[in-house]
């Protein structure tokens, strides 16, 4: 049910300003601009019948004894009148004369008046233009319009004054409470101080509002917090993990091939650009085919996660990195290592795969892994260096297996 006891303050405010500002503006703007209007148009005509009585004549004496300094000075004085700003005599003889702003003299308002012979009314010496002064015209209205601007300033200065006292303060004070509340745990009860003798209004209303939803919003915004944190974390966990299975193998461990092919060549630049050493070995399960069809698929993953671990377990573990590259084929990447360091930690890799048999079911496994080895080659493309360690991969396999063999090495057929 609406308070009966409450007063619209925005709604009473508007109206109030508006039925203000509009009939000051209309009223004041009326008045002035035609007052302006008719006080300039009033001095003007009162300057040109003063022209005309008593300029006129000696104008006409001047053009009739053909003096033309004086005609120009006369003119001059004329031009110093009140309200007019240009002045042209033009003769009949041919003679012009003007002075004033000679920018005004094709103005609309212009005057023309006929300049008669000294002795004889109907003889024409020539005309008179006169051109009335824009600037007077704006100088009349822009005080006016400063009078008007002034008593428009005064009130809307009281307007503001009563805005601020009635509507602008209290709404400051639930505006920094609102403001503070949202930026994390404003403990603070909304408190706006109004004066004793003013009415209950929408001000009061919102303010008991917001005391007694204060705490209620507060806990379902530490709850929704908590609930915000925990999802953060689940979406950071699992873009984690998104990461993770675009890079690595999720059976082996490894990096993936993917991974291989972008990351490869950045590693060969940096060989290149600090003249170090890097070496690929191509390590290849002997015989898993037949452990596959002997011991079935799930065997086979356990002997890629056996072997995989062995080459991650034997390499460096902050510089090298092993690679799963196909089936039961696997890469180490060894940075800052020769051939010939490669060819032994190669070596010391296959001697442990040997002597380290996959027990499924108690039984033993006996493993064996053929390997081949190239050293990158300045400024060689990904493709070559990966075919001549392939060709030293496939020379092992073709010698007898479980061994390892490098590029260059007598062992090679090319």
């Amino acid at each position: 049910m609406r308070d009966q006891g409450v007063q619209s303050v925005a709604n009473k405010l508007i109206k109030r300003i508006s039925l203000y500002c509009v009939v000051c503006v209309l009223a004041i703007g009326v008045v002035e601009g035609w007052y302006s209007w008719r006080h300039v148009s009033d001095e003007f005509d009162k300057g040109l019948k003063l022209i005309a009585e008593a300029q006129l004549p000696l104008l006409a004496v001047s053009v009739w004894e053909a003096e033309p300094l004086v005609i120009q000075r006369q003119l001059v004085q004329i031009s110093q009148q009140p309200y007019i700003g240009y002045v042209r005599l033009r003769a009949d003889i041919g003679a012009e004369f003007e002075a004033g702003d000679t920018r005004l003299h094709n103005h609309p308002n212009a005057r023309v008046f006929n300049l008669a012979q000294p002795y004889d009314r109907d003889i024409s010496l020539g005309t008179l233009e006169l051109a009335p002064d824009p600037t007077v015209l704006y100088s009349e209205v822009g005080r006016s319009v400063g009078v008007a601007m002034l008593g428009y300033g005064v009130l809307c200065l009281l307007i503001i004054l009563l805005l601020k006292r009635e509507v602008e303060r209290p709404l400051r004070h639930i505006l920094d409470f609102v403001a503070t509340s949202p930026d994390r745990r404003n403990n603070h009860a909304l408190v706006v101080a109004r004066g004793e003798d003013h009415r209950r209004d929408e001000i009061d209303i919102v303010v008991e509002g917001f005391q007694s939803m204060h705490k209620e919003i507060d806990k379902q915004m530490r709850e929704l917090d908590a609930q915000v944190a925990n999802r953060t974390n689940a979406l950071q966990s699992a873009m984690e993990s998104i990461q993770q299975l675009s890079i690595m193998d999720p059976l082996t461990g490894c990096y993936n091939r993917r991974l291989f092919n972008e990351r490869i060549m950045q590693e060969a630049e940096r060989a290149d650009r600090y003249q170090r050493a890097l070496t690929l070995v191509f390590a290849d399960i002997d015989f898993f085919k037949r452990v596959n069809d002997a011991h079935g698929h799930l065997v086979g993953d356990q002997v890629l996660c056996h072997v995989s671990t062995i080459l991650r377990r034997e390499t460096r573990e902050s510089v090298d990195w092993v690679v799963r590259y196909g089936g039961e084929e696997f890469l180490m990447v060894l940075p800052e290592t020769d051939q010939d360091q490669a060819m032994g930690t190669a070596e010391r890799v296959r001697a442990a795969i040997a002597s380290e048999p996959l027990l499924v079911r108690g039984q033993p496994i006996a493993l064996s892994c053929s390997f081949g080895v190239a050293q990158y080659q300045p400024d060689e493309s990904h493709v070559a260096w990966l075919e001549r360690v392939d060709k030293c991969l496939y020379t092992a396999k073709q010698t007898g297996r479980n061994r390892v063999c490098a590029w260059e090495s007598r062992d090679i057929q090319i």
